[in-house]
């Protein structure tokens, strides 16, 4: 059996432990997610003065990438240390244990995904052919959270206090980056420093803009390339180098 398919399996696995004995099962996400995107899109459309039928679906789009983002860069922290008891048994590539965790984050996020064309819907947006760039924009931030999950997992798994550090950076992170805000809304929009060197902002772009009917900027597929390009190979030589490490800090 070869470690995608065990990480696969693990994956799945850690999806049913946890909504063991519940109906909905990982579903109670989706309706925890679409009541706060409905309840956060009514107070602040009202707040923006925006035109519902387009905060709400720029909203939703957010905060599902979003979430999907940051939640699997935080399970990733934890992909070494939760899986200490296999480590010291059974060697297994670093990628298995990074591999489970994205896989169950993609999993939760394929769930909330739901929500999307059901807003769309509701609120009158129809398909456009520019969406269909959602998909490779996705596959690139995939890409990206597949190294990022690695060198994460080994800093934390080395340095204990990087994990809460990095819950506090993300809570900051939210707020700086456009999710509940629309980059427009101030000084600069898109060049304003705070936008232009936040790799969030980028990499929301990639899946965001498509579904709202745009295309992504020339600017935010260089930059999400140029770090998938510079973290592929900064993560590969960390992971190589320590990797036979792991069982030790465990």
């Amino acid at each position: 059996m070869t470690s995608l398919r065990i990480a696969k399996m693990l994956a799945v696995q850690d999806l049913s432990l946890s909504y063991r004995r519940s109906t909905l099962g990982p579903f109670w996400l989706t309706i925890s997610s679409a009541v706060q995107i409905a309840t956060i899109g009514v107070v602040f459309s009202t707040i923006f003065q925006a035109d519902v039928a387009v905060y709400v679906p720029y909203l939703a789009t957010s905060l599902i990438l979003f979430t999907f983002i940051t939640s699997s860069l935080t399970e990733s922290n934890l992909a070494f240390i939760s899986s200490d008891g296999i480590i010291r048994q059974v060697k297994f590539p670093p990628s298995m244990y990074v591999g489970r965790t994205l896989l169950k984050s993609l999993l939760i996020f394929a769930h909330n995904l739901v929500i999307l064309p059901v807003t769309f819907l509701v609120l009158g947006r129809g398909f456009e052919l520019v969406m269909l760039w959602a998909i490779p924009g996705l596959l690139v931030v995939v890409a990206n959270l597949w190294w990022m999950g690695h060198l994460f997992a080994l800093v934390s798994v080395r340095f204990r206090d990087f994990p809460p550090i990095f819950g506090s950076v993300v809570t900051i992170a939210f707020y700086l980056t456009p999710v509940m805000w629309i980059a427009d809304q101030i000084p600069g929009g898109d060049s304003n420093p705070l936008i232009a060197f936040n790799p969030l902002f980028h990499l929301l772009e990639l899946v965001r803009a498509p579904l709202m009917g745009e295309l992504t900027s020339d600017v935010s597929w260089m930059v999400c390339a140029a770090m998938f390009v510079c973290g592929s190979l900064v993560a590969t030589f960390v992971v190589r180098r320590h990797e036979h490490k792991i069982a030790l800090w465990v």
